[in-house]
């Protein structure tokens, strides 16, 4: 394995596997699902970043131990700033390691044995990200005015904010009783609300891959 690779996989333990960016994605999509979903039969690994697919794919997937018993196989990547580029990398890295690759952002494609699908967020056309997608979530509460507020004085003041979603999200997240929490944190506290219709997209792909 090579040793740049900043994560552990040794094998796949079950017939779903969920592949994210980092940790706190990682953590983020666990609650989600179980406690979002009611569902802890999805494997989730991290790939160490949005450029490390293509790695992880063909490098440490492809070789893992019971790789025979995957039967679904799901991506989550951001937009960023580029929704098509985004999918483009991650379908190009599928079709390099010879798994089945879709044709469009939550759709999906198949061989025999596996089903492999793609999430690009916040919604597969618009760039952004995971942040962007929890905005959204609270995007008709009173909070919401108030961090959009707080970004635009600290823009009028002179400040940059070059990542304006990530900014919004933790002064959103500064008003609750651990100030410190980051994005996966917050799932685990129960900060988000996952019967929001702004989840909905991604409710339904994480339930086909756990197989509800």
């Amino acid at each position: 394995m090579p040793s740049n690779i900043p994560f552990s996989f040794q094998d796949v333990t079950g017939d779903a596997l969920l592949l994210v960016e980092g940790i706190g994605d990682a953590r983020y999509f666990r609650a989600f699902l179980k406690d979002g979903l009611d569902s802890a039969d999805v494997q989730i690994a991290q790939v160490g970043g949005n450029q490390r697919f293509r790695t992880f794919l063909a490098d440490i997937l492809k070789p893992a131990d019971n790789l025979t018993s995957l039967r679904r196989l799901g991506i989550i990547s951001d937009a960023d700033s580029d929704a098509s580029a985004s999918f483009q990398r991650i379908r190009d890295a599928l079709a390099n390691a010879d798994f089945p690759a879709p044709r469009r952002p939550w759709q999906s494609d198949q061989s025999t044995q596996l089903t492999v699908s793609v999430a690009i967020l916040p919604d597969g056309s618009a760039p952004g990200d995971l942040e962007e997608l929890c905005l959204r979530s609270i995007a008709d509460s009173p909070a919401s005015a108030c961090v959009n507020a707080y970004i635009a004085c600290m823009n009028s003041a002179g400040y940059s904010v070059p990542q304006q979603n990530k900014a919004r999200l933790h002064a959103y997240l500064a008003a609750g009783d651990e100030p410190g929490r980051r994005l996966g944190e917050a799932a685990e506290a129960g900060v988000w609300d996952w019967d929001s219709p702004a989840f909905e997209q991604i409710r339904r792909f994480l339930l086909d891959l756990a197989g509800g």
